[in-house]
């Protein structure tokens, strides 16, 4: 996959805790892309794709309570992405 840069950069990336586990996620984009959701558990550990989607909103349900969790999201379109978004980070909830 390539970058491209007429392909919007999801914005206003935000992620909340919920109870029984579940982290929230949510941000900007348009419906003509795919987005590919981010994940890393802590500072210090790599990232790696967690999902993709068709929505501008995601229900992480596999995180453990306390555990820092860092989000970024980026567009897909075909075989092109966007930049990265910026990140957002929450802790897991009981």
């Amino acid at each position: 996959m390539g970058i491209d840069s007429t392909i919007p950069v999801p914005a206003g990336v935000t992620a909340s805790a919920l109870p029984q586990r579940t982290i929230h996620i949510e941000f900007g984009g348009n419906n003509e892309s795919s987005f590919e959701i981010w994940r890393r558990h802590g500072d210090t550990v790599d990232w790696y794709l967690h999902t993709t989607t068709n929505d501008p909103a995601y229900d992480d349900s596999d995180v453990k309570p306390g555990q820092y969790y860092e989000y970024k999201v980026r567009a897909v379109r075909g075989d092109s992405t966007s930049e990265f978004s910026g990140s957002a980070v929450a802790y897991g909830a009981e």
